[in-house]
């Protein structure tokens, strides 16, 4: 029988090289690795750490009812609802028939910044 997680906090196989404060969802056909959520797909939360392919990676779990760091692929303002980008990233432009995927409780000015956000898909 696994473990129930009541921290919000679960421990996956990295399925491809990380960065920490990036969306990621299950790798297809594995329940033990992620890999990154790109454009348009959803994720199970976010990393809390960088690491390599292979390596042991935390990953905060986005339904916990708390707020992230998010890694901006674009200059956003503070209360932007955003998308998903490639590589885990987040964007306020829509892809094209994006869904929401959260808010953004701080400003970026640039690609790479982090930044506080609520996540809701």
């Amino acid at each position: 029988m696994s473990q129930q997680i009541e921290n919000g906090l679960k421990t996956f196989t990295a399925g491809e090289a990380l960065e920490a404060y990036r969306r990621v969802k299950l790798s297809a056909g594995s329940g033990s690795q992620v890999e990154y959520a790109d454009v348009n797909e959803s994720s199970i939360g976010i990393t809390q750490v960088k690491v390599e392919s292979g390596e042991m990676v935390t990953v905060a779990f986005r339904t916990t009812g708390r707020t992230f760091k998010v890694t901006a692929n674009e200059a956003m303002a503070a209360g932007a609802s955003f998308y998903g980008a490639n590589d885990g990233k987040v964007q306020d432009t829509d892809p094209g028939a994006g869904t929401i995927r959260g808010v953004a409780l701080e400003a970026s000015t640039a690609n790479g910044d982090i930044i506080e956000a609520i996540i809701t898909a």
